[in-house]
């Protein structure tokens, strides 16, 4: 039996709940009212995330009552850790070779997340989680939605995304990217102008990191490029080139 704790947010028809389950405390995603198309999407996201193991992805351990059950995770999400101080660029490091790591499995599984960005990342300790498969696309399965449907978050969206494309592995290249320009620099690429950028505004320019944060500078404005065949082609290269950059930033390798 599914016992709720409390409510820990609501956004729309989507109610994110602290449980007990099985004599364990768990977090359960569950749609209240009578949304067909938010049914739909859960559904989809247990298929998505009931098949993703990986030490980085918090783990979908069932489905009760048409509510998802996902492992607790205690600790902090990323953008409140962000609010609340700014980090050291070994710890950012640190927390961006997690989340890559976890994106590379699932795109390794045909799986593109779509929606990575700062509160989707879970912190415990010195580990990062990525989590929240509900907008992602499984190239396995067929559309639920039009192709050309608009869903993700501006400031970490990729161009091509906001577009309605939504097959692109390279879109999350791009999403990783711009949360690591937010941990960089205090703010995701193009700050306010985000929508301007989008919609294809030239003399929108990126604001690149400047002392400790500097020697990832290139790599942001590699990462972020408009066009997804002028960046990193996957979240390997870039998790490479991000590793690359430690001892340039004073860190250990």
């Amino acid at each position: 039996m599914l016992n709720t704790i409390r409510v820990l947010s609501r956004n729309g028809p989507v109610t994110i709940e602290l449980a007990r389950w099985e004599g364990r405390l768990v977090v359960a995603k569950r749609v209240v009212g009578a949304s067909e198309m938010m049914a739909s999407r859960l559904g989809r996201e247990a298929q998505v995330a009931g098949r993703l193991r990986h030490v980085n992805i918090v783990p979908l351990l069932g489905v009760v009552d048409g509510a998802l059950i996902y492992d607790y995770c205690p600790g902090i999400n990323l953008a409140e850790l962000i609010d609340e101080t700014r980090l050291q660029p070994a710890r950012i490091v640190e927390i961006m070779d997690g989340v890559l790591s976890a994106l590379s499995f699932a795109h390794a599984q045909g799986v593109i997340h779509l929606d990575v960005k700062p509160s989707n990342i879970l912190i415990r300790g010195r580990e990062a989680f990525l989590t929240d498969f509900g907008f992602a696309k499984d190239l396995a399965l067929a559309n639920i939605t039009s192709e050309h449907a608009l869903m993700g978050t501006p400031g970490y969206m990729a161009p091509e995304q906001f577009r309605g494309i939504r097959n692109d592995p390279r879109s999350d290249v791009y999403g990783v990217a711009a949360v690591l320009h937010h941990m960089l620099t205090g703010q995701p690429p193009y700050g306010s102008d985000v929508l301007r950028f989008l919609l294809g505004d030239a003399e929108i320019t990126l604001k690149e990191p400047d002392g400790p944060a500097a020697p990832f500078a290139d790599l942001l404005r590699k990462a972020l490029q408009r066009d997804p065949d002028e960046r990193f082609q996957t979240v390997d290269e870039l998790r490479a080139a991000l590793n690359a950059r430690a001892p340039r930033a004073g860190m250990t390798a």
